[in-house]
């Protein structure tokens, strides 16, 4: 690749070849890793994978447990291109493509700023942005996705285009929910809020005979749920090895109005509890610990629009059971404030879950025989099909949040997983596809059909 600014590596060159990914098994030995510097260096790097007929794949913070940021053959590496700048005028924050959410959100807080990110700080702020973006203030804000204002993308024929309200607005449409299926993204305009200073933390634990309890609770606190708060309903395995059900909390208000809010949660005698108030700067490590396990990792996810004591009882029958082989295993239900989100236009982004469904994720790790990993996935499976029992069709038949839908994402032999992620906003997508990516030289990821080939 002459005039390449950045390294090109190869398997020989140990000090600058990083195929390692967060999640173990879907690790590839590439041919090439190349770390570019810029957009033209991405450009370069698109023509050369085609030009030597190498299946390409874009590494943004590693995260994704479905192997799209690997391949055998070319991965462009975003790490280097970190970089954020903010224009504190417009309240726009611009997010180079490898940028992770700690490095993006500890600039933007330099200005008083914040956008809506999750809560570990080495995922990648595009992979989590392009996807939709789940965070603890979308109550307030929306997804990550209804923030991103423009972008710079490198499609698949090398040509860098710039995306905006005024200009190629259809991909800026693509990229808000249709994922990498587009081009690299070199960088991303976000828009920013002002964030409150501190959080209120709520973190509790019960034992399993208070199920029926924690369950009804939850329920009559949806019926009241205010944009600011967010509950994490988990199940885990305690430090001595025994199941636990986890309530975590996390509103942008003060301690005194978090236990006014939650104290509905204290009343049903958890066996520890902890409230806190936290600086806003903290929100985005409070998930790191778990990404720091070692291993394989399973992720799916799924969508629930009923959360009963039955369906939540079988549903922690079934994770018991796979947390004997897989001990790190977690449930989580992500009881977001939905309502704003719902109520973007479907048609408004290419992001298809515009209803006020709860997310949940699986996550299946804690065990090292990589035989294993086809066993984890089908348990995965059986779990999903647990949780999701009481919902309509609808949310039974939904392939889940997007990030976390992960081994259905990779299975690209047809597009069916594609179909069915997008539903209605599949056609767009599949003319955009056949203007700005016909070869379907971009794949990895629920990996849609250009409307020519349909």
């Amino acid at each position: 690749m002459n005039h390449f600014k950045g390294i090109v590596s190869t398997p020989a060159d140990t000090d600058t070849y990083r195929i390692d990914r967060w999640a173990v098994q879907e690790t590839l030995q590439a041919a090439y890793v190349v770390y570019p510097a810029d957009a033209t260096d991405i450009s370069l790097a698109i023509q050369f994978a085609q030009a030597q007929a190498l299946p390409l794949a874009i590494r943004g913070g590693g995260h994704n447990t479905s192997g799209a940021s690997s391949s055998e053959g070319l991965v462009i590496d975003m790490r280097n291109m970190n970089s954020v700048r903010v224009d504190k005028e417009a309240r726009v924050g611009y997010v180079q493509g490898g940028a992770t959410i700690g490095q993006a959100q500890t600039e933007f807080l330099k200005y008083g700023l914040a956008t809506p990110l999750g809560h570990c700080s080495t995922v990648g702020v595009i992979g989590l942005a392009i996807a939709g973006g789940l965070s603890s203030s979308m109550g307030e804000h929306g997804l990550t996705c209804d923030n991103i204002l423009s972008a710079t993308v490198v499609v698949a024929n090398g040509v860098i285009v710039h995306a905006n309200a005024r200009e190629n607005s259809d991909l800026l449409w693509a990229i808000k929910g249709g994922g990498s299926n587009f081009g690299v993204i070199s960088e991303l305009g976000m828009r920013l809020h002002v964030p409150p200073p501190e959080l209120c933390k709520l973190e509790l634990a019960y034992l399993p005979e208070q199920l029926s309890d924690v369950v009804m609770e939850l329920n009559a606190w949806l019926k009241v749920q205010t944009p600011p708060e967010t509950l994490f309903f988990g199940m885990a395995l305690g430090p001595d090895g025994k199941p636990l059900l986890i309530l975590n909390g996390l509103g942008s208000f003060n301690a005194e109005e978090g236990a006014r809010l939650w104290n509905r949660f204290l009343q049903l005698g958890p066996i520890a509890h902890n409230t806190a108030q936290i600086p806003f700067s903290k929100r985005t490590y409070l998930a790191d610990e778990t990404p720091g396990l070692e291993g394989p990792k399973i992720a799916l996810g799924c969508h629930i629009d009923k959360f009963d004591y039955g369906t939540v009882k079988k549903s922690f029958d079934t994770w018991v059971s796979l947390a004997r082989s897989a001990p790190a295993s977690i449930v989580l239900y992500e009881f977001y404030h939905y309502d704003l989100q719902s109520r973007v236009p479907l048609e408004a982004a290419a992001y298809p879950h515009r209803t006020t469904d709860k997310v949940v994720v699986i996550l299946v790790q804690g065990f090292s025989d990589m035989g294993f990993v086809p066993e984890a996935r089908k348990g995965a499976e059986r779990l999903k099909k647990c949780i999701t029992s009481s919902s309509t069709a609808s949310a039974k038949n939904s392939v889940g949040y997007l990030n976390y839908s992960n081994h259905l994402a990779a299975d690209n032999t047809t597009d069916a997983n594609a179909r069915r992620a997008y539903g209605a906003n599949y056609p767009r997508l599949q003319q955009l596809k056949q203007k700005y990516d016909p070869e379907i030289v971009f794949n990895k990821w629920f990996c849609i059909r250009p409307s020519d080939a349909a």
